[in-house]
């Protein structure tokens, strides 16, 4: 029963509108300052700090900008950025139309092992390859296949950077152009094949130009990763000193030079700006776009290949065995033997580089643990906010919902390296008002993944929260519940699947990453990507190996799980099953 002040109240609610703009105010506020403090402040920060360098001196700060240094190393950014995102978009195109259009056996398998290689972190990318070529890979020398010694690795410099780099950023074009594929309506293929169309010309004709912008989109996207990645680079670039800018700054950081911070944030502000202008052009681009969904008619699969279709399966999976497994057995067969360049051998099988980095070396063991505990709690902290944050955009702030989303965006959205060195400038003194400084410890590592995963976890949540019927919470606010109880009673059970899916992305995401921890780790904060990097540049590769293969098997793991409970999530929120969703029509 709710008494006779309770109803009047909620009657007078209702009766002056919608009953959402009439609470949740101090929700909406406390969420709306956390946002600006999380995504807009560091990097606001470090455009005062740019700006601060212009103003203090434009000749010093052009004459670095225009250093040889600078110069040679942006042009070498720019290069592997493009030829990555060649090679990345012509993979990525020709899987997603083929996982897509074609009926295949095996789909959702094909596709998972196909995300897999974006989710394995670029650094344990980058050492598979490393350790699959040159004459000391424990795997070529097993079948007699490595070349004579002496001879140069083949994967060290520019053509092994953008090799790894476009496969690493291949499945990122396909998950762009699977959104656009899947709101093609079906009805214009079949229109099409009515028509005589071939799969071809349906290609070229139709779908090509229809996903244009998708297209576009996920080509600017990968240009955009490539420019900001720093773990591939700084395995296969930094030996033969190959420098790119985010190495550059990382080399920087590591000399403890005078102005050291002052020109990683204008190196850092050039990353941002090339970035920045992929990012709003592929924005735009995708604002652009014209295909609209009608109903059900959604885009299935309608190549049916006959026996050809054996020769496509053969081919893909020949494809994912020569990129995926084979160099992660290239890590394997490294992480089993004595020493790096031993010949693989049943009397040379151990476990010792197991047995080091899981038990023996302190700092591995740390690092297992911080990367862990760092990406556990980004995972619930954000998955929790965005929940809030996620309601009160749904629910209060809808007319500012687009601006929101696009600061929630950006840190994401610009590369690492960037957002490591504006939470540097951030909180290199003590903060204001309470005087204590979290630099160079853990909580300022916490602090950049929140802001750099905070739209990985709030997409999968405000697309179950705007699919929620109100009727229900209108039920339970007709019958005197508060705000607090109908989030904790009604909305977060209705939401807990995409509340999972969107915090076990974020660990996924978190665990394994290096470009900005690379840049904020400190002694007792090393995540497993940095001290990966240090075994790698110490000359401890075995036990580099052995630490990649037992973070690769998490991850794996871990999207094993989302995949056996993946019916639970909303639509599109597993990106393999994006690109596997399209049934056969019947």
């Amino acid at each position: 029963m709710i008494n006779t002040l309770s109803r009047r109240r909620i009657n007078t609610r209702t009766s002056a509108g919608d009953w959402t703009l009439h609470e949740g105010g101090p929700l909406a506020i406390c969420a709306l300052f956390v946002v600006l403090i999380i995504c807009g402040v560091p990097i606001l920060q470090l455009v005062l700090a740019a700006t601060g360098s212009f103003s203090a001196g434009v000749e010093t700060t052009l004459k670095t900008f225009f250093s040889a240094q600078i110069l040679t190393a942006t042009s070498n950014t720019i290069s592997v950025a493009l030829a990555s995102t060649i090679i990345a978009g012509t993979i990525g195109i020709s899987l997603t139309l083929i996982l897509m259009t074609v009926q295949l056996r095996a789909r959702r398998l094909l596709a998972f092992v196909f995300i897999l290689s974006l989710m394995i972190s670029p650094q344990i990318s980058a050492l598979a390859f490393k350790t699959l070529a040159g004459p000391a890979s424990p795997l070529l020398k097993a079948f007699g296949l490595a070349p004579p010694p002496g001879t140069p690795n083949p994967m060290l410099g520019f053509g092994g950077i953008v090799l790894v780099m476009g496969l690493q950023h291949a499945p990122l074009v396909a998950i762009t152009l699977a959104a656009g594929l899947s709101r093609v309506p079906h009805s214009i293929i079949e229109a099409a094949l009515l028509d005589g169309a071939k799969p071809l010309a349906i290609f070229s004709r139709i779908l090509l130009p229809l996903v244009r912008p998708h297209v576009a989109s996920a080509l600017l996207l990968a240009f955009v990763a490539g420019v900001g990645n720093f773990g591939i680079p700084a395995l296969l670039g930094l030996p033969v000193g190959y420098m790119t800018l985010p190495t550059l700054i990382f080399q920087k950081l590591a000399s403890f030079g005078t102005n050291t911070i002052a020109e990683a944030a204008l190196i850092s502000m050039l990353i941002g700006i090339i970035a920045s202008i992929g990012v709003i052009a592929s924005a735009r681009l995708l604002s652009r776009n014209n295909v609209r969904l009608q109903g059900g008619d959604r885009l299935a699969v309608f190549i049916n290949a006959g026996r050809w279709r054996v020769w496509i399966e053969y081919g893909l999976w020949s494809f994912f065995i020569l990129t995926i497994f084979i160099p992660m057995m290239s890590l394997l067969a490294t992480s089993i033997v004595p020493a790096y360049g031993m010949l693989l051998r049943f009397d040379t099988l151990t476990l010792d580089q197991y047995v080091e980095v899981l038990w023996r070396q302190d700092i591995t063991r740390r690092a297992f643990s911080n990367s862990m505990i760092y990406a556990s709690f980004a995972a619930i902290i954000l998955s929790i906010f965005c929940m809030l944050l996620a309601y009160v955009l749904d629910r209060r702030l809808t007319r500012i919902r687009s601006t929101i989303l696009a600061l929630v965006e950006m840190p994401y959205a610009l590369p690492g390296v960037v957002v490591g060195i504006a939470c540097i400038l951030l909180f290199a003194r003590p903060l204001p008002i309470i005087g204590v400084s979290i630099y160079a410890t853990k909580w300022v590592i916490l602090f950049a993944y929140c802001a750099s995963f905070m739209a990985i976890a709030l997409k999968p949540i405000f697309a179950a929260i705007t699919s929620l019927d109100r009727d229900i919470e209108e039920a339970a606010l007709l019958d005197g519940a508060g705000l607090r109880q109908r989030l904790l009673s009604i909305i977060m059970p209705l939401i807990l699947p995409s509340l999972l899916a969107g915090a076990l992305m974020v660990f996924l995401i978190a665990f394994n990453e290096l470009t900005v921890s690379a840049l904020l780790w400190s002694a007792g904060t090393e995540t497993i990507g940095v001290v990966l990097l240090n075994l790698e540049d110490a000359g401890l590769p075995t036990q580099a190996a052995a630490m990649a293969v037992v973070s690769t098997m998490v991850v794996a793991i871990l999207m094993l799980v989302l995949e056996v409970v993946g019916d639970m999530f909303p639509e599109n929120t597993l990106p393999w099953r994006q690109l596997s969703a399209a049934q056969r029509n019947k």
